[in-house]
């Protein structure tokens, strides 16, 4: 087999076809998600329940698997029922982490920053995108996404919470925070 001769211009050629694929697997704000990240998408829907907050449902649940890392970098909020859109304040949703209940337990995990009682919808599958966020889970933790309708809509049979977790996922290495 003939040797086969590099020039500086083949590994330089290499080496920006590398780095354009890397630049390529970021978050919206830039975070790099590494090479060997896989796709994660956790959804779920539930019947939207009466109103008030003892009323509160689990709409959709993410467990990071062990020695794994997670990053998830899109969100979708959203209510589906008989009278059209939910209005702002009419539903409010929850992105909390190691709460298993539906009605928070003071001392029993945390909402994630800015994502408590949220009173609008967010993000779209259709048409639009997930709305970008940035939250790194690891090993064993549990996300998951919560709603309860206020007033003013539809609740019951025909009448939807849905939401979604969008994100990657990879072996732990110790960097990730």
């Amino acid at each position: 087999m003939p040797a086969v001769e590099t020039t500086a211009q083949d590994l330089t050629d290499v080496l920006v076809a590398l780095q354009k694929a890397a630049e390529n697997k970021r978050t919206v704000w830039g975070t790099p998600v590494p090479w060997n990240a896989r796709p994660v998408f956790a959804s779920g829907f539930v019947v939207a329940p009466a109103f008030g907050a003892a009323a509160q449902v689990i709409v959709a649940t993410y467990q990071v698997p062990v020695k794994m890392t997670a990053l998830l970098c899109g969100l979708v909020l959203g209510y589906n029922g008989g009278g059209g859109s939910a209005l702002p304040g009419q539903v409010l949703y929850t992105v909390d982490v190691d709460s298993p209940t539906a009605v928070p337990v003071p001392g029993v995990g945390y909402a994630e920053k800015d994502y408590s009682l949220v009173p609008f919808q967010l993000g779209s599958f259709v048409p639009g995108d997930p709305w970008p966020v940035e939250f790194v889970h690891d090993e064993g933790e549990t996300v998951r996404i919560k709603g309860q309708t206020v007033s003013g809509v539809a609740t019951g049979a025909g009448n939807f919470l849905f939401g979604a977790l969008i994100g990657f996922q990879w072996p732990s290495m110790g960097w990730e925070r």
